[in-house]
């Protein structure tokens, strides 16, 4: 059976350079561990046939993570019996490895106890003694993935007299295109755009993905498109050329100009601002010398019954157009179709378009810019915003306010607090205060409380008082969410000092005594004293998640930052409000903790803040998010902030940015966008101002390039848009603060 196996993998073998053998195709896999998988006589006939490169997870073992084998046999060039060694070039390989020629171990990689502590992107080569070679040979490689993707994941893979070259990283990727949808929103109906399909999708009643724990916010529709016929004959509108796509700068409203023979479509599709119910406008417009040829209709599939669709069509010399108004009504008997006609009647025309224009138009005429911005930068700046708007939630209290940290239909399309304060600091900052306000309310009014009293293996995990911010994220009605994961509850302390902050430069931006008279009790005793509380013998933080990190909790230092700032914020806000013995109480500990994160925070050995306490040299966590410290502990001219950033720049150095994690099992290894910025931010503090310039640039011309929008991540490889998009408060938010550190 073995020799049988031998001659089909022979037939996909293909000569590269003389002496050079391609082992790109079938080799077999199996999952589990078994130390005589390395033989050359293993019977693997029952072994499963897999693709070399690829993941296993892509070949049918979706979300294993562990250990697995890979083995190919093969025939050996009577040729290479002439030379002393051969190179087995392996590929990139996610995890650890060890690799077997013909029984042998001839190279590793990694340690199979902290398998994805290493980068992938570093294609591995073994060297192959002479000694070895067989006529009929035998690999084996055994491969330890606990996170992403697993296997030999990029090629080529190959047996080649030549060794190595040395890798060049590349440096430069320009910035280009690669989001596909575009979402659209007033704040309560949402859906998107696909530019590449050109049809709408994700017709969602809410921007929140769950009301309670029970309730899921429903998709609508499966996909709605405007259909175009020339003489009853269906023109697929992916035959016609795009002129343009995207935004009307500054607004919410998407625009899709189209051509095609002697014609041109124009698509339009908003959720109007003027209207404070789930309703959905399009337009679809042709012009050309011969549109009596044409027709045009609006076609929805799998359409909610309580999804109501007004559609009308007009004719003026040489354009015709559809008006489509969709409303979701979900209480029977209220004759939404009298809604549908009065909002027809009441925008004859264009006028419904016109009006969003104008909205938006008088919206961003409150909006503070930076001096300085450049063409690029200001249309980012202001679709920034955009998203921002978008993404508060305008249904009724007590969701009003709340602003998700994505749209739908992403699970994590809620509002968290670590994502909502970036938010906060940016609408406040850029002069939109009542939609600060809005949000800040919503958290003091955020119905929490499933952390004083929680269970956990047996024993009660939670704070054993009353807290007023969300250890996690919110439900749309205003309830806390917890998750629990392997190792208990997944809860971020960092939210209580971020809020403490936000309320800080609220009072200072808009000097509204009152609305800290009337909450100080909720600030004092449910939020700067729950921050006191959670600081545990380590005098740094409590065991947490810190800025979403996954695994056991442990004491970051993004959440002793976010402690530090809350403190020192609520010993400001408590001297506003004359109580003197609580600003003390704040201040001297804020001294505290300043001094404890600087003494066990700050590793010597490699010069560089630590991702969290528990790290120890050599293998030091580092984590891109603790510029945040760096900002608010530490002066950013001394000589902490300057080593780190210099360790940050040599050890997360990624294409034209960072990347989040070095020496921490954390994938994927994409470059960090939200870190690109905060780095930013931290260079400008330093005078650093072309390093500055230099990342704002990329990450604006990016975005620029991309709708205005801001992804969680640049794929590692070609710089696409990865990971979760679009984020809101931390990529919106973040990235118009930024311009006020300028």
């Amino acid at each position: 059976m073995k020799y049988l196996k031998i001659g089909l993998v022979n037939l996909l073998f293909l000569t590269t350079l003389a002496g050079d053998m391609l082992l790109n195709g079938t080799w077999l896999f199996n999952i589990g561990d078994d130390s005589t998988w390395s033989a050359i006589d293993l019977n693997d006939s029952a072994w499963y046939p897999v693709t070399v490169p690829g993941s296993w997870e892509d070949q049918g073992f979706a979300n294993y993570d562990g250990i697995a084998w890979y083995r190919i046999h093969f025939n050996a060039d009577s040729g290479w019996f002439l030379y002393d060694t051969l190179f087995l070039h392996i590929g990139q390989i996610n995890g650890a490895d060890q690799t077997f020629f013909n029984g042998v171990l001839i190279g590793e990689t990694g340690s199979f106890r902290s398998p994805d502590q290493i980068d992938p992107l570093n294609p591995r080569c073994y060297t192959i003694p002479l000694r070895l070679l067989q006529r009929q040979n035998t690999i084996a490689v055994r491969i330890n993935n606990q996170e992403g993707a697993g296997g030999i994941i990029s090629g080529p893979v190959l047996l080649s007299l030549t060794p190595p070259t040395p890798i060049i990283k590349q440096t430069k990727i320009h910035p280009h295109c690669s989001v596909r949808q575009i979402p659209f929103s007033n704040g309560i109906a949402f859906a998107d755009y696909n530019i590449i399909n050109r049809e709408y999708t994700n017709f969602s009643p809410h921007i929140y993905a769950q009301f309670d724990e029970v309730r899921e916010t429903p998709r609508l529709v499966s996909s709605a498109r405007t259909v175009l016929f020339q003489n009853r004959r269906e023109i697929p509108l992916t035959e016609l050329s795009t002129k343009s796509v995207g935004y009307i700068e500054g607004t919410g409203i998407v625009h899709h100009k189209l051509s095609g023979d002697n014609i041109t479509l124009d698509q339009y599709a908003f959720a109007p601002f003027s209207f404070e119910k789930p309703i959905w406008i399009f337009y679809a417009v042709l012009e050309g010398n011969s549109v009596e040829e044409y027709s045009l209709n609006f076609e929805i599939t799998d359409k909610d019954q309580n999804l109501y669709i007004g559609k009308w069509s007009f004719r003026d010399q040489n354009r015709k157009w559809l008006f489509v108004v969709c409303y979701y009504d979900s209480i029977t008997n209220s004759k939404p179709y009298n809604i549908l006609r009065k909002y027809k009647n009441e925008h004859p025309g264009f006028t419904a378009l016109i009006k969003e224009i104008e909205w938006w138009k008088k919206w961003q005429a409150l909006t503070l810019l930076p001096h300085g911005l450049s063409s690029e930068e200001s249309a980012v700046y202001s679709q920034s915003l955009v998203v921002l708007k978008m993404a508060q939630c305008r249904d009724n209290f007590p969701a009003r306010g709340q602003i998700i940290s994505t749209f739908i239909p992403s699970p994590l399309a809620a509002s968290a607090p670590l994502s909502m304060s970036f938010a906060i600091d940016a609408l406040l900052l850029s002069g939109h205060y009542d939609e600060a306000l809005a949000t800040i309310q919503f958290v003091m009014n955020g119905r929490c409380g499933k952390f004083k009293h929680y269970q956990w293996a047996g024993e009660n995990v939670g704070f054993g008082r009353d807290y007023t911010v969300s250890v996690n994220s919110y439900f749309g009605n205003g309830a806390e969410i917890i998750s629990t994961g392997q190792f208990g509850p997944e809860i971020y302390l960092g939210g209580f000092g971020l809020t403490l902050w936000n309320l800080r430069q609220y009072i200072e931006t808009t000097n509204d005594i009152k609305f800290l008279e009337y909450y100080w009790p909720k600030i004092s005793g449910g939020i700067a004293d729950v921050v006191l509380n959670s600081i545990d013998e380590t005098k740094i933080s409590g065991l947490d998640n810190g800025f979403y990190n996954p695994g056991a909790p442990k004491h970051y230092s993004f959440t002793a930052a976010c402690n530090y700032r809350g403190l020192v914020d609520a010993a400001w806000l408590a001297r506003m409000i004359n109580d003197e013995t609580k600003a003390l109480e704040y201040e001297d500990a804020a001294v505290v903790l300043h001094q404890q994160i600087k003494m066990n925070l700050y590793d010597e050995n490699v010069n560089a803040l630590k991702g969290f306490l528990e790290g120890k040299s050599p293998d030091v966590p580092l984590d891109a998010v603790g510029t945040i410290a760096l900002i608010w502990v530490f002066n950013p001219q001394d000589f902490i902030s300057k080593s780190t950033l210099a360790v940050f720049e040599n050890k997360l150095a990624l294409n034209n940015g960072l990347r989040r994690f070095a020496n921490i099992g954390v994938q994927p290894q994409h470059e960090w966008v939200f870190g690109n910025i905060l780095i930013s931010i931290l260079n400008q503090r330093m005078t650093n101002f072309n390093k500055a310039r230099e990342l704002k640039r990329w990450v604006t011309n990016q975005a620029y390039q991309n709708f205005g929008l801001i992804p969680e991540y640049y794929n590692y490889l070609n710089a696409d848009y990865e990971g979760v998009f679009p984020l809101c408060g931390l990529g919106a938010g973040i990235y118009i603060s930024s311009f006020w550190e300028e």
